[in-house]
């Protein structure tokens, strides 16, 4: 079950985000990774990723539904609406990716009809480092795109992070550099 049922505060540059530590309780988090190891992922690639990934909103399995309950549930999109000041939130979408070594995701914006907050939960169970690669960039955009790199996210177990989708959420996944499987759970909250 969920563990975490507070919200930190939003960090506003570059864009309003935040992350929430220790998401899931340490057995639901157990099956997690364990239901999540037992699938079979399909290799994606092209100019702007490559890695490997898994659509999870339409699969029904007891642990990822109680995993969708714990990310989506009415009481928190509640909370999340709330603590990024956005209209109520009706519904997630979510897909597990594995990130190997070589494995990247290029800078964008995540900006498609109804995604109000992206969020990403990471069950690498292997503490990362900077040198691993793999880290979530955000960049300061202008009116003309990305500009600058201003925030790295290591990856930290049983962590969610969230970030208001807008045109000015540019981010990406850095290449992983080390022989390790970065596991994520992601996705978005629909208006």
């Amino acid at each position: 079950m969920r563990n975490a049922e507070k919200i930190p505060q939003i960090h506003k540059t570059p864009f309003p985000h935040v992350i929430v530590k220790d998401f899931l309780d340490e057995q639901t988090l157990d099956l997690v990774t364990y239901a999540l190891a037992g699938l079979e992922y399909d290799f994606d690639e092209s100019d702007l990723f490559n890695y490997l990934s898994f659509g999870l909103t339409d699969v029904d399995h007891p642990v990822i539904n109680i995993l969708r309950d714990d990310l989506g549930d009415e009481t928190w999109r509640a909370k999340v609406a709330e603590r990024f000041g956005v209209k109520s939130l009706s519904k997630i979408d979510m897909s597990a990716y594995v990130y190997g070594l070589g494995s990247f995701l290029l800078p964008h914006d995540d900006q498609v009809e109804g995604r109000i907050i992206a969020y990403s939960l990471h069950l690498t169970d292997v503490e990362m480092t900077e040198k691993m690669g793999g880290a979530l960039d955000l960049y300061e955009a202008d009116e003309t795109g990305v500009s600058k790199l201003v925030k790295s996210i290591i990856p930290e177990y049983n962590s969610l992070i969230m970030f208001e989708v807008s045109d000015k959420s540019w981010h990406q996944v850095n290449e992983v550099l080390e022989d390790i499987q970065r596991l994520t759970v992601t996705g978005w909250y629909h208006a």
